[in-house]
């Protein structure tokens, strides 16, 4: 099953409805005004996003006699929760325990976002692209409903991607699993592959072998500690993985470098 169940732009007149979806439903008006009711009725304007959660019964109707554009959008909660394991991401989407509907006001630089999911839509990606897609939208809605808001950060693929990164720098004398950081962060091993890779160049296992094989090369040319004990400083298994991959990214072994260092 995909995130992105539905995404489209219209612009064709729409009389009143009155209905519920088994998806999260993404609005985002472009032209035009309308009132949304559920618990109570909202009056909605151009450049606002409405977040219509999943199950909620909702009425629409149109307030204004000019032009009505819209995006909508309909994400899965469920597929994004096999992708994301966030649990405060999926009430935000399902629970309608209190209000069904969310509105960010006013925002016109998310119709890009809208636009990317709708080409998303029709043309297909992989479900990474796709998770990415949702999250952009969706994590702007989860700043509006914050406890406590603060100024909207980095995209959260950027500060999932720098965290790691830092993690990797600072622990990679560590027994790291890559599994291990994507479980810790509630997210799938292939999405966090996906969005390191997107934002540093390489995968993060890639990027860890590299941390290792740069200290490495420092402590053998500057260093007189044996092999063996360099291989434990560093975070490989044995000197002799060590070597192998020293010898990947330099094209020298260990014992080369050294000689080398000397002169």
């Amino acid at each position: 099953m995909a995130i992105i169940e539905h995404a489209g732009y219209y612009e064709d007149p729409m009389p009143g409805v009155s209905h519920e979806h088994f998806c999260c439903e993404l609005m985002y008006i472009t032209e035009g005004e309308l009132d949304i009711t559920a618990k109570e009725t909202y009056h909605i304007y151009a450049n606002d996003l409405v977040l219509i959660k999943s199950s909620q019964h909702h009425r629409v109707r149109v307030t204004t006699s000019a032009e009505y554009h819209r995006y909508i959008v309909m994400i899965n909660p469920w597929e994004l929760r096999n992708q994301l394991v966030r649990p405060d991401l999926f009430a935000m989407l399902t629970d309608t325990s209190k209000e069904g509907i969310i509105i960010v006001r006013n925002d016109p630089e998310l119709r890009s976002g809208f636009d990317k999911m709708t080409d998303i839509f029709t043309n297909g990606a992989n479900i990474y692209t796709e998770l990415g897609a949702a999250l952009e939208i969706i994590s702007v809605v989860y700043e509006q409903i914050k406890p406590h808001k603060e100024e909207r950060p980095d995209s959260a693929q950027k500060q999932l991607a720098e965290m790691v990164r830092l993690f990797i720098e600072r622990s990679y004398a560590e027994d790291i699993k890559i599994a291990d950081i994507a479980a810790e962060n509630f997210v799938s091993v292939g999405y966090l592959t996906h969005v390191f890779s997107a934002e540093t160049g390489m995968p993060p296992r890639e990027y860890l072998s590299h941390i290792r094989c740069t200290r490495a090369y420092e402590l053998i040319r500057h260093t007189a500690m044996k092999f063996t004990d360099i291989s434990v400083a560093v975070g490989f298994c044995c000197s002799n993985d060590m070597s192998r991959k020293i010898r990947e990214y330099y094209g020298l072994t260990p014992t080369r470098i050294r000689k080398g260092a000397k002169g």
